[in-house]
């Protein structure tokens, strides 16, 4: 190696030394941009009534949203209804928080909420219509109910999460 080129390494270095050494230097990472699956346009970090969350610059006539993880924009997890495959969606009624199916008023299934998710509880069949029942709330406490309501009516009583049989007679 010759003398020039050891004098260039030390150069370099000396400025890159100097350059971090200086009380405004910063170093920061790069900016990462994200595509819009349905158009290809970037998405942009936005701020909403519940927070952050990413958006798709081409909107109105794009309407992708994702939800904001560390920075990241994250697409929800959606919740298919067991009745007729419908997304559920997220309601609160006073104080109580529970997944209705998106088709309502033609498909009225609701679901527990679980921290945050539909309840997956275990599925018990319907005595009188063979479909399933699910654990829902009133005023009076919890019961369970037919998924089919209002076809079918049957509900059965709640006992810390599970229903409580009848006998057939």
């Amino acid at each position: 190696m010759s003398q020039k080129d050891d004098n260039n390494k030390i150069s370099a270095s000396y400025w890159e030394q100097e350059f971090i050494s200086q009380d405004n230097a910063q170093l920061v990472t790069p900016n990462v941009r994200y595509r819009c699956p349905k158009c290809e346009s970037l998405l942009v970090h936005k701020e909403g009534k519940n927070g952050l969350f990413w958006g798709c610059e081409s909107y109105p006539s794009c309407d992708y949203t994702a939800n904001d993880e560390a920075g990241k924009p994250v697409r929800a997890k959606r919740f298919l209804c067991p009745a007729c495959q419908s997304p559920l969606r997220r309601k609160t009624f006073k104080d109580n928080v529970f997944w209705g199916c998106s088709d309502y008023p033609e498909c009225k299934v609701t679901v527990e909420d679980d921290h945050g998710v539909p309840s997956s509880t275990k599925k018990y069949p319907c005595r009188e219509c063979g479909h399933y029942l699910v654990r829902k709330k009133s005023k009076n406490g919890y019961f369970w109910g037919c998924i089919e309501y209002p076809k079918c009516t049957h509900t059965l009583n709640d006992d810390k999460g599970l229903p409580v049989l009848r006998r057939k007679r």
